[in-house]
C-alpha cells in the first residue's frame, strides 16, 4: 500500500441522500463501532443507524406499493436523517483514524479503523511539494512563500519555535490569516529554529447545498460543504478544521 505522508488525506467516504435507499439502508445496516474504544464517543450509536436504516426501507416499500401507503416526501424525509447521522459519525471516525495515524505513524491502523466500523475511505496521493516555503528575509524576519490554491482563497499559518529540526513545536503562537500568498513574519529570535505550516480555505461553492467539495485535497486546501442558505459547513467535534501542510523547518537569520 502507498505511503501516506499527511494524515489529513485519509478522508472517510460520506453518504448521499441521492443515493439508492437500498444502498444507505446497506451503508446504515454495516456500522460497526460498538466494543472499540477508540469510537466510544461515536455520536449515533449501532443500534440507532441500524433502526434508521430499517425505517428508510420500511417506508420504501411502502411507498412502491400497489397503492402505496406513504410519500415520496417521507421517504426523501428518511433518507436526509439516514445521511445526517451517518455523516455525522463518518467526520467523528475520521477524526480518530487521522489521529491514529499520527499517534502510531501507521496509516494502515487507519485504514483498518474506518473499515472495521464498517465506513469507506479515500486514500488520495501526497502532494508532490508542501505549496509553500520559508526564507529568512533579514535579521529576525522570514518570508512565507505560497502557491496560490484558487482565486480568493485565504491563507492560515501556524508556528512556534522548537529545539529540533523535524520536532513540531510544543507551544505554538496565534494563527496568521491573510488573503496573501506571501507574508513576512518579523521579531523573531535570530539563531532560533521556526517551525511552521499552513492551510488555505477556499470560498463557499456556488452550489447551495450540494454536499461536495470546494476543491481536490491534494492541493491541501480545506473543504468545504454548503448548505442551503449558501454558508460553510464546519462539523462540531473535529480534530482539525483544516487540512494542515507538513511542517517547515528554518533557522532564523
Amino acid at each position: 500500500m502507498p505511503e501516506l505522508h499527511n494524515s489529513a488525506l485519509l478522508t472517510v467516504l460520506l453518504a448521499d441522500v441521492n443515493e439508492n435507499r437500498l444502498k444507505l439502508a446497506q451503508r446504515a445496516a454495516g456500522q460497526n463501532t460498538s466494543g472499540n474504544p477508540l469510537l466510544a464517543g461515536i455520536f449515533v450509536s449501532d443500534t440507532a443507524m441500524h433502526a434508521l436504516g430499517t425505517d428508510l426501507l420500511t417506508e420504501e416499500t411502502k411507498f412502491k406499493a400497489k397503492p402505496p401507503t406513504s410519500t415520496k416526501a417521507l421517504v426523501n424525509s428518511k433518507a436526509l436523517l439516514l445521511c445526517t447521522a451517518y455523516n455525522k459519525n463518518a467526520a467523528y471516525i475520521q477524526g480518530v483514524a487521522r489521529d491514529l495515524v499520527i499517534s502510531s505513524g501507521d496509516i494502515n491502523q487507519g485504514i483498518n479503523l474506518i473499515l472495521n466500523a464498517g465506513y469507506f475511505y479515500k486514500q488520495a496521493k501526497s502532494p508532490t511539494k508542501s505549496g509553500f516555503d520559508v526564507d529568512n528575509e533579514g535579521s529576525g524576519k522570514v518570508k512565507v512563500n505560497t502557491i496560490a490554491v484558487a482565486p480568493h482563497a485565504g491563507y492560515i499559518r501556524q508556528y512556534g519555535i522548537t529545539a529540533t529540526k523535524g520536532v513540531p513545536p510544543d507551544q505554538c503562537s496565534e494563527l496568521l490569516f491573510s488573503l496573501e500568498v506571501d507574508v513576512i513574519l518579523a521579531g523573531l529570535t535570530s539563531g532560533t529554529i521556526l517551525a511552521i505550516r499552513e492551510a488555505s480555505i477556499l470560498p463557499a461553492g456556488s452550489s447551495a447545498n450540494s454536499g461536495s467539495n470546494t476543491t481536490n485535497v491534494e492541493k491541501l486546501a480545506t473543504q468545504t460543504t454548503v448548505g442551503k442558505a449558501h454558508h460553510p459547513i464546519f462539523n462540531h467535534g473535529a480534530t482539525s478544521h483544516y487540512q494542515w501542510s507538513e511542517w517547515l523547518y528554518i533557522v532564523v537569520s
